[in-house]
């Protein structure tokens, strides 16, 4: 899925409380990343122990729980035939608890990128505004460096993005970076190490919500939350999952 270039934050790590939380009451706001996926059922049947707790939080009026970080854990658990995972509990609508997104960015040729996605069905046009209608939520994603371009669509616009640029990192095509400010993409489209950046509306806590009760899940890497904590690691064995 490409590189990650997180903001630093002065986050301290804590020993945590955790329940046993059964899998199906889970319910995961973003696709899997398939070689993520494999990546954890590898680790986890290795080491046979299970040491990163799910965090999750009560999705109202249900009796289910948002995945806040863990999809893949949780989908490996159950590839894997488990019933129930350690998950710590958030307060998701208190201040401490911050969402934000990914803004996906690139090193690389601007008319290839452009051309698979348009060979995708998606409209790209030149819009000096771009920037700013994404961040209003009326546009898909606007592409942002030496030119300004508009992605037309929603969710499902900036899913086929996701595939794509996924796709075309993985072929050597360009160098996907992740970026969790955009303030700090721009600095390096100026230093000349990445050459445009996609821009998108972060979704609120009430749309992750909404979006989960309505059974839909955003592209990956579409929120970014930030806590008050880092959970410490735990100690489990993978077969008390079962």
């Amino acid at each position: 899925m490409g590189v990650e270039k997180v903001p630093k934050y002065d986050i301290p790590t804590v020993k945590v409380d955790y329940v046993f939380i059964e899998l199906d009451k889970m319910k995961p706001h973003e696709q899997l990343v398939q070689k993520e996926l494999e990546d954890f059922i590898e680790s986890v049947t290795g080491s046979g122990i299970f040491w990163k707790p799910m965090l999750l939080a009560k999705i109202p009026g249900t009796g289910e729980y948002l995945i806040v970080d863990g999809h893949h854990r949780w989908a490996g658990l159950q590839k894997l035939g488990a019933k129930r995972a350690p998950s710590v509990i958030l307060d998701y609508f208190s201040d401490d608890v911050k969402v934000y997104t990914w803004y996906p960015a690139f090193k690389g040729n601007l008319e290839e990128v452009l051309e698979r996605l348009r060979k995708e069905g998606l409209e790209v046009i030149e819009d000096p505004d771009a920037e700013e209608k994404a961040e209003r939520g009326e546009i898909a994603f606007a592409i942002v460096g030496e030119k300004s371009l508009a992605i037309q669509g929603g969710l499902e616009e900036q899913k086929v993005v996701s595939r794509v640029l996924d796709e075309m990192n993985q072929e050597g095509k360009i160098e996907l970076i992740y970026y969790g400010l955009k303030e700090d993409a721009r600095e390096d489209i100026e230093k000349g190490e990445i050459d445009y950046v996609f821009i998108r509306k972060a979704p609120s806590k009430e749309e992750v919500m909404e979006l989960v009760k309505r059974g839909e899940v955003y592209s990956p890497k579409t929120t970014r939350h930030v806590l008050p904590f880092n959970p410490d690691k735990i100690d489990v064995k993978l077969e008390e999952l079962f």
